[in-house]
């Protein structure tokens, strides 16, 4: 799927693309907290930031489990 001769972009909406397919809510996670990684790289303080602020998304979704 990645494509060295394209973009990082190019390659991260072809990813997202590729991830709605699969499940658009956690598509929009990701998507929605993956500047953290864009603007301030993969460092520790970054991956941190970004694991806290997915970790808080994805426990705030609705349960499954109380769905009708």
């Amino acid at each position: 799927m990645f494509d060295a001769d394209k973009s990082l972009d190019d390659n991260l909406a072809a990813f997202r693309a590729e991830c709605e397919k699969l499940d658009a809510d956690c598509a929009k996670i990701l998507f929605d907290n993956i500047d953290v990684l864009k603007l301030k790289g993969a460092d520790r303080d970054a991956r941190s930031a970004f694991n806290a602020k997915v970790k808080a998304a994805l426990e705030a979704l609705p349960d499954p489990a109380t769905k009708a």
